[in-house]
């Protein structure tokens, strides 16, 4: 019989202070299929401004072995964006940025290829010393070009769970690691190569450049994966091409957020591209949404007065229900399919292994980065 166990090592506990680190220790022993990490807080009391989100606050969140063996490393953006890469849908009932209202945020980080995945677990009984480290500043104001946040007047409060798998005798076949390979400053114009380290099998790679008005659409032309130096390029597209590939691959992805809204202002919504349009709620009598398309991380809030035709002065409460792809402008780079072994690649077997990045005459400011899973078979 097979069945998850879901087990607490921390159930409404408060984070100490509005920054610091937090370590929890994991089990010493099963085979470990995921870990949940809900966390409940109070915004701000900013009523038009929110730029900063409870996820930006999270700034790393790693799953450590043996002192200091790397498992998992992201920020809480990018764990969003893998959970939906992975199948995991993002649930958060309260995810919201509103004047002193509440926000709650779910984040499941997936030690397999997805959810309950059977052949990949981390077998907590081949390491030493397992633990979560959770980085935190709640007393962010700006984050990444967005500049008119508001810190929350209190430490949130976390939960911490455990997906154990249970009287089983599944035996998995490794775990899948997830951290960053490289980075480099976006610049115009910028050529870049970003060179993958060579040894391990990568089940995924992913590019992410999350600022405000840079993103991938506004600062990607071209991308290429380059084996052996120019010997073999399997991908070489410009960002649209890429969009229309990860959407084939993946889907629709969809994110929901509540919060009050100025016309006009640019926020950071959590798809680069998609749609709002005919899924909005604006809780103020006579305003309305004009059709409103997601590029670039560069969208202001078209809010306009129905009976007017006017630009709205209210800050009205938006909640937006935002389907498209890129969540947090993380992209998938589609030569790999996770699901599909034969498309991995094991990088002991080449000469080098790089991905060539060319930016645009309009790249400014952010940072480009280069994720990878890496397939993990074999403990230290």
């Amino acid at each position: 019989m097979h069945y998850f166990q879901q087990r607490y090592l921390r159930e409404v506990a408060a984070f100490p202070a509005l920054a610091g680190l937090e370590t929890i220790d994991l089990p010493q022993k099963g085979l470990l299929s995921g870990i949940e990490l809900r966390v409940w807080g109070t915004c701000g009391a900013g009523f038009n401004l929110p730029d900063v989100w409870l996820h930006d606050r999270i700034t790393r969140i790693e799953v450590i072995v043996n002192g200091s063996q790397v498992v998992k490393s992201y920020d809480a953006r990018q764990l969003l964006a893998m959970m939906l890469y992975k199948r995991t849908p993002h649930y958060s009932h309260d995810m919201k940025n509103m004047a002193s209202g509440s926000c709650e945020e779910f984040f499941y980080i997936n030690l397999g290829r997805h959810y309950h995945d059977l052949d990949f677990m981390l077998d907590l009984g081949k390491v030493n010393d397992p633990e979560i480290r959770i980085t935190y500043n709640f007393g962010l104001a700006a984050a990444e070009g967005w500049t008119n946040g508001v810190a929350m007047p209190a430490p949130p409060s976390y939960s911490v769970i455990c997906h154990l798998l249970r009287d089983s005798d599944v035996t998995p076949r490794g775990y899948i690691k997830t951290a960053e390979i490289a980075r480099f400053n976006n610049a115009a114009l910028l050529q870049q190569n970003m060179n993958i380290p060579r040894g391990p099998t990568y089940s995924n790679l992913y590019l992410q450049s999350w600022w405000v008005n840079n993103g991938l659409g506004n600062i990607l032309g071209h991308y290429e994966v380059n084996i052996n130096s120019d010997d073999l390029i399997p991908i070489r597209t410009n960002v649209q091409d890429l969009i229309a590939e990860i959407i084939r691959m993946y889907g629709l992805m969809e994110m929901t957020q509540e919060f009050y809204g100025l016309a006009m202002q640019a926020y950071p919504w959590p798809m680069e591209v998609g749609s709002t349009n005919g899924e909005i709620f604006i809780g103020i009598a006579d305003t309305e949404l004009f059709m409103m398309d997601l590029w670039g991380l560069a969208q202001p809030v078209p809010l306009r007065v129905v009976t007017t035709g006017a630009l709205a002065a209210t800050n009205p409460l938006l909640r937006a229900t935002i389907r498209g792809g890129l969540p947090f402008d993380v992209a998938a780079i589609p030569l790999l399919n996770p699901w599909d072994e034969k498309t991995w690649i094991n990088t002991a077997e080449l000469g080098d292994f790089w991905v060539r990045v060319e930016e645009t005459a309009g790249a400014g400011a952010g940072v480009m980065k280069l994720l990878g899973d890496e397939v993990v078979t074999s403990y230290q």
